[in-house]
């Protein structure tokens, strides 16, 4: 194959995968927003609570957080991985182990601010 159209296929390619990535980060924000903005911490589902907690774990490098709202964020991501490790652990079971409503906290400040995009990497 021609080495110009094998570049123009690879440059295609990672393009339409940054721009899958883009749009998946931007589809799960919106959600993030739209479960946690303006909620009452007891109409807040489980599940909406584990799709934070996924999105946190998917996307904790992406977004900007405080040094505050990083390290809540890495300590549930670590309990949550720490847990699904764990075969004879059920995740609901994992939910109310872990302080649900430190979570559903976090994704109210979260969605009030907008889940920012980080602009810089974090040190």
């Amino acid at each position: 194959m021609n080495p110009t159209i094998s570049l123009s296929c690879l440059v295609l390619i990672i393009g339409s995968l940054l721009w899958t990535a883009s749009a998946d980060f931007d589809s799960d924000r919106q959600r993030v927003i739209e479960y946690f903005k303006n909620a009452d911490p007891s109409s807040v589902s489980d599940s909406q609570v584990f799709f934070l907690v996924e999105f946190l774990a998917k996307h904790i490098n992406d977004i900007e957080l405080t040094t505050e709202q990083r390290s809540k964020a890495e300590d549930i991501v670590k309990q949550y991985n720490e847990e699904k490790a764990n075969p004879s652990v059920a995740l609901g079971g994992w939910i109310k182990k872990l302080v649900r409503a430190a979570i559903v906290q976090l994704g109210i400040e979260l969605a009030s601010e907008g889940v920012k995009k980080a602009t810089k990497s974090k040190d």
